[in-house]
């Protein structure tokens, strides 16, 4: 009996740490939902140690990818297949890093650049276009 008292402190301990760990991955999806990117990592990453979770792992390796820090990425879901090692999702994950898709997500990120570009040529060939028109 004497056993069980001092199991049940450190039984509601686990409880309570779990539950806070469930709140405080709730909390940064919803703020990632949101695009609060900068606040995930402060909710999950508070004193500058990465968590032992991979749900919270995962999370971060989404964060990263999202911002282009690819390698970070990787790094985060390899730390979380560490812990579980036979989860599929951060597999992919990883697989979606390779360098032919990351130009591709540059790219498409960048559209506004292109923009800008296509904007400044074409103003460029009406202006030579006038000069050679007017020219003689």
């Amino acid at each position: 009996m004497n056993e069980q008292g001092q199991n049940l402190p450190s039984e509601m301990r686990n409880a309570l740490h779990n539950c806070f760990a469930q709140i405080r991955l709730a909390r940064a999806t919803e703020l990632a939902q949101l695009g609060r990117l900068r606040e995930v990592e402060a909710v999950l990453v508070p004193n500058g140690e990465f968590p032992h979770n991979a749900r919270e792992l995962d999370l971060l390796a989404r964060v990263a990818a999202r911002q282009g820090r690819f390698d970070e990425a990787r790094r985060r879901w390899n730390a979380a297949l560490q812990i579980e090692p036979g989860n599929n999702d951060y597999r992919q994950c990883i697989e979606h890093l390779t360098p032919a898709r990351r130009i591709v997500r540059l790219i498409a990120n960048s559209h506004e650049t292109l923009l800008n570009v296509l904007v400044w040529m074409t103003i460029a060939f009406a202006a030579a276009a006038l000069i050679y028109t007017f020219r003689g």
